[in-house]
């Protein structure tokens, strides 16, 4: 089986242990050299398969996001640790799209996003088994497509897909990760399993910055090969959700500078959030 060929049927199947062994395997082949010549050639005459159904399906029950927060939950600690983990998993499938979607690039970008899979695949295991101790496991709350809904948003553009998912969904995520540390912060001495939440938490938040930041070294990239100044990062991600940037939680602004993004376009971001709010209470 081809190299893309094989990253679809990863990024497809809905058995979560197999999934995972899949990748393994393929990621060592991968390492070892075998994908190479097939890279080079550029995958241009592969079929590229359109994304129909988020492979979680096969094991969650998929509501719309808005759903969610109207569904009243037993235990809120476990479901937000499943949510984490929901997250976790969606982004696996996140970086086996980029690497499967877009052809015809360096080498370096698959090097690139099979290792975020990797580390995902890593970050949704820490989570899985905080989870086991409360007696929880992937698929026993609903979960929302958001993430899976972007992806297929942004299916013809690696510009799109890049200012998105990572520049934009993933850079939201360094700010809600810090947010929940500083909420936890207080709870952590005294409570065992917090504390063991923290160190995911923080794990994650470091590893996702190299995560951000390999968004933005090709979005970049896709920007100067289309002739698009970066400086258009806002209006390509409001094309697509026009509402975005209207937000409230404080930016994790140290987090965003090692990711890529300039202090000059973090006080855009602000500006922006500043004028959404100003119109929505006119």
């Amino acid at each position: 089986m081809r190299f893309f060929e094989r990253i679809w049927e990863i990024l497809e199947c809905g058995d979560k242990e197999l999934k995972f062994d899949k990748f393994k395997r393929f990621y060592a082949e991968y390492k070892a050299g075998k994908f190479d010549a097939q890279i080079e050639e550029g995958g241009e005459f592969d079929e590229i398969k359109p994304l129909k159904r988020p492979s979680y399906a096969a094991f969650c029950e998929v509501v719309a996001m808005r759903e969610i927060g109207g569904k009243k939950q037993a235990d809120k600690q476990k479901a937000f640790l499943h949510s984490i983990a929901h997250i976790e998993y969606g982004a696996v499938d996140i970086a086996l799209d980029a690497a499967y979607r877009f052809r015809a690039l360096p080498k370096a970008y698959y090097d690139d996003w099979l290792e975020v899979a990797q580390d995902e695949i890593r970050h949704f295991r820490l989570i899985e088994e905080h989870m086991a101790k409360f007696g929880v496991k992937y698929g026993d709350f609903a979960v929302h497509d958001g993430l899976f809904i972007a992806l297929q948003n942004t299916s013809a553009s690696l510009l799109e897909r890049m200012a998105v998912l990572p520049r934009y969904m993933e850079a939201n995520g360094l700010d809600a990760n810090a947010f929940m540390l500083k909420k936890l912060e207080a709870e952590r001495e005294k409570d065992e399993s917090k504390a063991r939440l923290c160190e995911i938490l923080q794990v994650i938040l470091d590893e996702e910055i190299s995560h951000v930041s390999k968004g933005d070294r090709w979005f970049k990239f896709a920007c100067e090969k289309e002739g698009v100044s970066p400086e258009t990062y806002a209006q390509i991600v409001q094309k697509i959700y026009p509402k975005a940037f209207l937000r409230s939680r404080e930016l994790n602004v140290n987090a965003r500078l090692k990711s890529g993004f300039s202090e000059a376009e973090i006080e855009r971001i602000r500006g922006l959030a500043q004028t959404q709010k100003t119109r929505q209470t006119k």
